[in-house]
This record gives C-alpha cells, structure tokens and sequence, in this order.
C-alpha cells in the first residue's frame, strides 16, 4: 500500500470530533425515536462499522426488500461516517437516480433538523443529490446506475439495488449495463482505501453481486446474506 493508500485509510479511521455514536443504529436510535433495532440490523451495523474500519473493504448484503436494509446502510450510515470524518466524499447508486437523489436529500434533511450532530450543510453546495459539508470536503453525491459521478474520487460507496425487481434481474441487457457502469464508471472512481457496500435483494444468480463474487476478485468481498426467517447456522441464529 502506497502513501496515498495509507493517507486514505487514515481519513477513514480516525473519527472526528463529533463522533459520539459506535455504530450507524447508535446514531439512527439516538436521532429517530420511531427506529426498531432488529437482530438482522444489529448484524448489518456489525458489518457496516468493520467495513468503515478496514481499508479497501468489500461487502455485499443480501437482504429481502422491506426489511429496513436501505434505512440503514443508505441513510443513517452515510450520516454515522460524517460524524466520524466529515472529509469524506461519498457517493450512492441505485437502479433509478430518482431513488438514489431521494437519499441525498433524506441525509441532507437530517443533518439540518439534527444540529447536535455538528455537521452543517455549506450554502454553496447543496442540491439534493450533490451537497458538502460546511468547512468539509464531505459530503453526499447520488446518482442512478448508469449515472456518471462526480469529477473527484469518492472515499464510500453505496451501491443500494441496482435492479428494480425480478423483471429486471432476470434481463442479460440490464445486468450487462450495470456490470459495465460498476467495471467502466464506479471502480474507476475509488480513492485509495475507499470501502465499497453493496446491498441488494438478490433477484438472480448473475445480478451484480453474483459476478462480483465469482470473478478473480471474489475473495475480496464479504458476503452476507440475512434471511426473512432465522433458521439454524445462518447469520441470526
């Protein structure tokens, strides 16, 4: 790992001042009084923060849709990694921008309301899918698959389904064009160190995360799949 590797991962690791919440729940809990920290958020929190913490982490989550998966790792995580570094550049992706712009502005509209975060949205720079942090070079960039990002390297990324439905994972075309947008557009834009998080309902065998674990980088990725029922050695037995 070079320099500017080892300067990344720094970034990344060393929490702000601010930083008063261990986890992405802690902070979601401590903001939300409606939230329900369930055990399958409990193992996404667990997961979230070792990723945050590893330099170049990989992690894809399996999750079935309406289980508060994108609650979690596309709103309050991306608070949760302000708090800690409010330098980081972060960008998410999902299937339509449309879905991904409605997060940038969910991450926004919490860090206006809840001000003992310290976080401050700068006046200069705050369309809803394109905003920074006041004195900071963080900040939130959405985008739709097949979007392109933003000119500067991004430090996290969320990638939130990338396919719609099954009606979409079941088309080669479409998984053919996110394969391309993650190969040509997303990888190419990770700053040194930057972690990567897929979440997703997995729809079919050769979606994103199938081809991302089976090509010669698979061994990099931690894949966890949490079920709609516990059953016994799975991650919530």
């Amino acid at each position: 790992m070079g320099l500017e590797s080892f300067e990344a991962a720094a970034r990344l690791l060393h929490p702000g001042p601010s930083a008063t919440w261990d986890s992405p729940g802690t902070l979601a809990k401590a903001l939300d009084q409606t939230t329900v920290q369930t055990p399958a958020l409990d193992v996404i929190d667990e997961a979230l923060v070792d990723a945050i913490n590893k330099p170049n982490a990989r992690l894809i989550i399996s999750m079935p849709p309406q289980e508060g998966k994108s609650q979690r790792v596309s709103r309050w995580f991306p608070h949760w990694v302000l708090t800690r570094n409010p330098d980081t550049r972060i960008a998410i992706a999902s299937y339509e921008h449309g879905v991904a712009r409605r997060w940038g502005r969910t991450i926004r509209a919490d860090i206006m309301q809840h001000q003992q975060t310290g976080l401050h949205i700068a006046r200069d720079q705050g369309a809803q899918h394109d905003w920074r942090l006041d004195g900071h070079n963080g900040g939130v960039y959405s985008t739709g698959i097949g979007g392109a990002l933003t000119g500067r390297p991004v430090d996290l990324l969320l990638i939130d389904d990338p396919f719609k439905d099954r009606t979409q994972a079941d088309s080669k075309t479409i998984r053919d064009n996110v394969w391309d947008w993650w190969t040509d557009v997303a990888s190419t834009r990770l700053a040194p160190g930057a972690p990567v998080v897929l979440i997703l309902t997995r729809w079919h065998h050769d979606d994103l995360a199938g081809r991302l674990l089976a090509g010669p980088d698979g061994h990099r990725w931690r894949f966890l799949n949490i079920p709609a029922q516990a059953s016994e050695g799975d991650v919530l037995d």
